[in-house]
């Protein structure tokens, strides 16, 4: 039998102990404590096993961005907290990427900045102006940062502007300059004409800011803007961006002419297209093969006036009359206009005669727009067609005259021009299929979300099996106990002043007692018993004692 010495005021502190656990309130209050503490703690434990993880999507938004994003994910049935401190908006981690879809969908979350509303706030008394030139810069820079982040493949602008001050005592005006720079959305790009129509809406919006002191950039710091359109560079680039613009065109139709005949992803097409930028100027005139046809005549002669005329017709008096013809007159003029010609009077004369000529001619000027098409160059590359043989499918090779359709509808395509050399190649081989592509290595089970999720909850249920039977199950145990004897605890108290023994254990008795009304006595009154029975005759208890070691020695 062990025995533990316990000092005396450890044995007062267990009597009055015992004393407040006999009292009927005081076992009930103490059960009823006990068993709230633990279903509050068992309540803890399975809604943190129930409670997602939430992880922040947007940190530091307005309280007008907030609301919105709040009513979206709402209707979306998605849940979402609030962190009240930073204003952080969380939703449960596996339901993270579809609410960042959402909401960007919706355009959310919107810009913060504040434009001419700025100037509705209250601007304080004393405000210098220097402050206020600032804040109406501030606020035109918000107001164009809007307007462009308005465009669709724009997610997100902002604008610096250099706004020289004016002075009334210089005549020459230093030109306004700005500075664009632009978040563009994931997949989106934007074209020459886009980046053109930015540069001229800034440059409208700020008086003395010519369009090419606007310059525009890209997240990745890649110059949009051509400060110079008339720069080699600049030309260079819309020659080349018209190349590869039409040779795109080529690769299109052909794709779009054979796809529906050889199915669809079984055509690859490459063209190549070579086009002169050079501008021509070329003035021609040619004349016609018709004859010439006078278009006018000028003749003039001259010659001696004093020489004297023959006479002529009838002689007498009336053929010198001027008006009256004599008889026989008509006979004589025709007479003498059948008669040989008379020689001329002797004496000095000249004859002069211009002629002009309507000649058929014609004048051609003709002037060749730049990037014009050389040469065109096509390749094709065809698939095998499939083909079904006993509900297996296989796939066989074009025939000639198959190919041979093909090419034609490809020169067709392209607008094929044998003078310029131009070339169409039509190849048929068998496309590459199940190329073994490596997988992804799967996580580790223990870093899988469903197995955390699960793992958490086998931790939050043995939790709460450990709280009831260590924590829960004795408490009940000692609470439900019956109360022990006021006399069994004082005679423990007062059995030395110095130190106490207790016996931890009794022996056990090797005959089974008769039923009596000690069998229904606790471990506790037999004790009592027992020290009674030592008191009143102590060499008996000692020869009982002594009987029963012998006996179990």
């Amino acid at each position: 039998m062990s025995v533990i010495t316990l000092p005396k005021n450890t044995a007062s502190n267990l009597r009055d102990l015992g004393r407040l656990q006999d009292i009927p309130a005081v076992r009930q209050l103490g059960v009823f404590a006990i068993a709230a503490a633990a279903i509050a703690l068992g309540l803890w434990l399975f809604f943190w096993t129930q409670r997602p993880d939430f992880v922040p999507v947007y940190a530091g938004l307005d309280a007008r961005s907030t609301s919105e994003a709040s009513d979206l994910l709402r209707g979306a049935n998605i849940p979402f907290r609030i962190d009240a401190g930073s204003g952080a908006l969380s939703v449960p981690a596996d339901q993270a990427g579809q609410a960042k879809l959402a909401l960007a969908a919706a355009g959310l979350p919107a810009g913060t900045q504040m434009g001419f509303e700025a100037m509705q706030q209250d601007q304080g008394f004393g405000t210098s102006q220097f402050i206020e030139n600032a804040r109406y810069q501030h606020a035109l820079e918000n107001e164009l940062a809007r307007t462009i982040a308005n465009l669709r493949p724009v997610r997100e602008a902002r604008v610096h502007l250099a706004l020289p001050k004016p002075s009334a005592f210089t005549r020459q005006k230093e030109p306004a300059s700005a500075s664009v720079v632009l978040q563009l959305r994931s997949g989106s790009a934007l074209e020459q004409g886009q980046v053109d129509a930015i540069v001229h809406l800034v440059a409208s919006s700020i008086p003395l800011l010519p369009p090419e002191h606007v310059t525009v950039v890209d997240q990745s710091g890649r110059m949009l803007s051509n400060p110079d359109p008339d720069s080699d560079a600049a030309v260079g680039a819309k020659r080349f961006e018209q190349q590869r613009r039409q040779e795109a065109s080529y690769v299109s139709r052909i794709q779009q002419l054979l796809e529906p005949m050889t199915g669809p992803g079984r055509v690859s097409a490459q063209v190549s297209v070579d086009m002169d930028f050079a501008q021509t100027e070329q003035a021609r005139e040619v004349y016609g093969p018709d004859a010439a046809m006078i278009r006018s005549e000028q003749i003039s002669e001259s010659g001696n006036l004093d020489a004297a005329q023959p006479a002529q017709g009838v002689p007498g008096s009336a053929s010198n009359m001027p008006d009256a013809a004599a008889p026989g007159a008509a006979d004589a003029a025709d007479a003498a206009a059948e008669a040989p010609p008379a020689a001329a009077p002797a004496g000095p004369s000249a004859r002069t005669a211009v002629r002009n000529y309507e000649l058929d001619r014609t004048l051609t000027h003709t002037r060749q727009a730049p990037g014009r098409i050389t040469r065109v160059t096509a390749a094709v590359l065809v698939d095998n067609l499939p083909q079904t043989e006993d509900e297996a499918v296989t796939y066989r090779p074009l025939t000639e005259d198959e190919l041979g359709r093909i090419q034609t509808l490809v020169q067709q395509a392209i607008g094929f021009d044998q003078e310029r050399g131009d070339m169409v190649t039509v190849v048929n081989a068998p496309f590459a299929r199940g190329a073994a592509i490596d997988a992804p290595e799967a996580l580790p089970f223990w870093q899988h979300p469903r197995a955390q999720e699960l793992l958490r909850i086998a931790l939050g249920g043995i939790a709460v099996l450990l709280l009831i039977f260590t924590v829960l199950r004795p408490a009940f145990r000692q609470l439900l106990a019956p109360p022990r004897t006021h006399t069994a605890i004082a005679k423990v108290a007062e059995d030395e002043e110095d130190e106490v023994p207790v016996a931890l254990s009794s022996p056990k008795p090797r005959a089974k007692p008769a039923v009596t009304a000690q069998a229904a006595m606790d471990f506790d009154e037999k004790l009592q018993v027992a020290k009674t029975a030592v008191n009143n005759d102590a060499k008996r208890v000692a020869h009982v004692v002594r009987n029963w070691v012998e006996a179990d020695g």
